[in-house]
C-alpha cells in the first residue's frame, strides 16, 4: 500500500470529499454547458398581383377591364377576382397597393379581401368576413399607396375581389380599367426568430 506525505494525503482527501458532495444539479450543469454558432441566411421579399391562381405568378402590374353589362342609364358590372402571390423567399406580413384607374367620373373601384375562401361563383365569403382593402378615387386617378394583406409564405397566394360602384350613368365604352401594382418594403418582412443554441 503506497504511503503519501501528510500534505499530499490531505489534498487527496479534500478532492475525494468535494467529488462526493457535489449535487446532481451541479453535475448536470457542467455536463450541458455548451456554445453554438448560428448561420444567418439571406433572402428576398416581394409580391405581385396576378390572374394566375398558382405559382409562378409572373410580374406586375395587373390590369383588369370591366365591361358594362347593362346600359349607360342602368350599368351592371361583374366583380373580378385576382391573386396576390408571394414571389420572395422569406415571409412577409403586408404589402403596398399602388396603381391607376381609367374610368368616367361616376365610377370608382373597391378591392376586398375574405378571411375564409371566396365562393367566386356567388360572390359569398362563407364562414368569413369581407374587408375593404382600398377604395379608389372617383374617375381616372392614381391610387394612393395603401398597406394591405399579403400571402405570408413564399409561393403562397391570397385571392382578392375588385368591383365597381357607380353614381349616375356609365357609358358602354370605353370599359373602365383598374391597374394594380404591389410593392413590399423592409418593414413588411416578418422578423426572423431563432431557437436553441
Amino acid at each position: 500500500m503506497p504511503h503519501y506525505p501528510r500534505r499530499a494525503a490531505a489534498a487527496i482527501a479534500a478532492a475525494v470529499l468535494l467529488a462526493c458532495t457535489s449535487t446532481p444539479a451541479q453535475a448536470v450543469t457542467l455536463a450541458t454547458t455548451t456554445t453554438a454558432s448560428q448561420a444567418v441566411s439571406s433572402g428576398s421579399w416581394g409580391a405581385v398581383a396576378s390572374k394566375s391562381t398558382a405559382a409562378p405568378y409572373g410580374s406586375g402590374p395587373l390590369t383588369l377591364s370591366f365591361t358594362n353589362n347593362g346600359n349607360p342609364a342602368h350599368p351592371s358590372f361583374t366583380p373580378k377576382y385576382f391573386t396576390i402571390g408571394n414571389t420572395g423567399t422569406i415571409p412577409i406580413t403586408q404589402a403596398n397597393y399602388v396603381g391607376t384607374t381609367t374610368a368616367p367620373s361616376t365610377v370608382r373601384f373597391i378591392i376586398e379581401s375574405c378571411t375564409s375562401t371566396w365562393n367566386e361563383t356567388t360572390g359569398a365569403c362563407p364562414g368569413g368576413t369581407v374587408a375593404t382593402v382600398l377604395t379608389t378615387p372617383w374617375g381616372t386617378s392614381t391610387i394612393p399607396a395603401t398597406s394591405g394583406p399579403a400571402p405570408a409564405d413564399s409561393g403562397t397566394a391570397i385571392r382578392l375581389r375588385a368591383r365597381i360602384t357607380f353614381s349616375g350613368s356609365v357609358p358602354k365604352t370605353p370599359a373602365p380599367t383598374l391597374t394594380i401594382g404591389i410593392t413590399v418594403d423592409r418593414t413588411q418582412v416578418r422578423t426572423g426568430t431563432t431557437t436553441g443554441g
